[in-house]
């Protein structure tokens, strides 16, 4: 598998340079309702199936898996896809929190349907409490 996140580590680290929020870890090796990934759906050059760096230290190179998306793009990628219900497996455990407290940060904010609904649907697809409320600075 090759190797992910904006540090290219195979986490969705928190980065204060990493403008774009990598935070949202989806499985491109996994198929949306529409039969697009990722790259099809958000009409991004379409890297979702590219060949990068092993993360076995290798100078091979390996598909695209577990990759960490822009958490804007990923909001913007549920409204484009039809629904949470319609896009690819997420990797909760790879995910950063930093999302879900940004998502909240955005809710209360009175920020738009597009993050409430992102927020909602890594709540549904993570299986966290609805009730969670992420505590933010």
């Amino acid at each position: 598998m090759a190797l992910t996140g904006f540090t290219r580590t195979g986490h969705c680290v928190e980065k204060h340079d990493d403008k774009g929020s990598h935070h949202i870890c989806i499985d491109l090796s996994s198929t949306s309702h529409s039969g697009k990934n990722f790259c099809g759906v958000t009409g991004q050059e379409d890297w979702c199936d590219d060949q990068m760096p092993c993360s076995d230290e290798s100078d091979e190179k390996c598909p695209v898996q577990h990759w960490c998306v822009c958490q804007w793009a990923f909001a913007k990628y549920i409204e484009e896809a039809g629904g949470c219900d319609a896009i690819q497996t997420l990797d909760c455990d790879a995910t950063n929190i930093e999302a879900l407290k940004a998502y909240e940060k955005k809710a209360k904010e009175g920020g738009t349907d597009q993050f409430t609904n992102a927020l909602n649907c890594l709540k549904q697809r993570c299986n966290l409490d609805a009730d969670v409320d992420v505590a933010v600075a």
